[in-house]
Formats: C-alpha cells, structure tokens, sequence
C-alpha cells in the first residue's frame, strides 16, 4: 500500500475519532444541562400558549412559541423557546405546562416533562466506530 493511502487512511480515522468525540461531548453536556436544571432549579407553570410556529423536519415537527411565566421573585418573563410535540399535547389538553429554570437566568429554561436525548451521544459513538472500522 501507497504512503499516501496509508497516511490519508490515518487522517480519515483521526478526523472520524475526533468528530465523534465532540458529539459525544455535547451530546453529554446537554443531557448534564438538562438534569441540572431539573434538579436545582426553580419551577414555574408557563400560561397557555394560543400561537405557535411548526418546524417540520425528516418526518418529525418542532415547535416554538412565546412563554409567558413569572419567577420564584415575581419577575415577568417573556420567551421565545423551542418545544417538542408532547409538549404541545399538554398545551392542547388545556393542562398546566411547568418549567424548570436557574435564578441566575430565568430566561433559559427547560420543560420538566422534557426528555434528555441519547441522540447525539449515539451520532458520535457510530462516527467513532466508522472511523476506526471502515478506514
């Protein structure tokens, strides 16, 4: 085999491993996020929403709307948020939808029926695994 073959072979892998590597990480870092917030954050209910925009996207929607809601403090906040479909289902069957939110930025929040996603932890561990498989 070619130098040349060899050596771009062990680039592909390296690039592959470190791409992978770096989902991984956010992948992780997201779902870290997530379970912070829930566990140590301050909870509020949102008011309905009566306007949202649907995003649709390789068979499945994501929504955003703006979200009304007011902290532990009495601060009022207005937020434009993504949110998933279930999430719309509770909208739709008129049930009070609560959020989690850290004190020092009420602004960012997450939904508390809202699931950490594998998703991208798993997009990293198959580019970690091609890289050092099909090189």
């Amino acid at each position: 085999m070619k130098p040349s073959r060899q050596k771009g072979k062990l680039l592909f892998k390296i690039a592959g491993v470190l791409a992978g590597v770096v989902f991984v990480a956010f992948g992780m870092q997201e779902r870290s996020e997530l379970s912070r917030t829930l566990k140590l954050g301050k909870h509020a209910v949102v008011e309905p929403i009566t306007q949202y925009t649907e995003f649709k996207k390789s068979g499945s929607s994501t929504y955003t709307a703006e979200f009304h809601y007011k902290t532990d403090s009495g601060q009022q906040m207005v937020v434009k948020h993504s949110f998933p479909e279930e999430i719309l289902a509770e909208f739709k069957a008129h049930r009070p939808v609560e959020i989690a939110y850290m004190p020092n930025d009420p602004s960012s929040f997450v939904f508390v029926k809202q699931q950490s996603s594998w998703t991208l932890v798993a997009v990293g561990g198959v580019l970690m695994l091609a890289a050092l498989l099909l090189a």
